[in-house]
Formats: structure tokens, C-alpha cells, sequence
């Protein structure tokens, strides 16, 4: 099950810097490419949202990992 949930956190991070390259690119040009893969990456390698508390990640990373495990089989 942890290879399925990395799989699906490498798809995640990849639609994140896709979104964000997608949405900056034509704003700030290849900026939006390096920001595209800091996001990606805090996304992938912490999985605590973007600065919030450690309390709050744990939340966060065990909401993530119930919602994984109603979407994987």
C-alpha cells in the first residue's frame, strides 16, 4: 500500500506543478516554472501544507492518507 500512496503523492505533486506552471507562465514567464517546482516539491518531500503548524500538518497528512485510502483499492 505505501508504494500506491508514494505513486499517487508523485501524481499529485506532478498536477500541482502543472497547475502552477499552466497559471504563472504566462504572468511571470520561467519564474512560474521554478515556483511550479518549489510547490511541487514542499507538496511532495513534507506534505505539511505550506507553513502551517506541526500539530495542523499531522492533521493534515492523516486527512491525506484516509482520502487515499478511500481512493486506492
Amino acid at each position: 500500500m505505501a508504494l500506491a500512496h508514494q505513486l499517487l503523492d508523485l501524481l499529485v505533486a506532478g498536477l500541482l506543478a502543472g497547475i502552477v506552471t499552466f497559471v504563472l507562465l504566462p504572468i511571470v514567464g520561467q519564474t512560474g516554472f521554478t515556483v511550479a517546482l518549489v510547490l511541487s516539491c514542499l507538496y511532495y518531500f513534507s506534505r505539511n501544507p505550506f507553513g502551517s503548524s506541526p500539530e495542523r500538518g499531522v492533521e493534515y497528512n492523516e486527512y491525506i492518507d484516509d482520502l487515499y485510502d478511500r481512493v486506492l483499492p
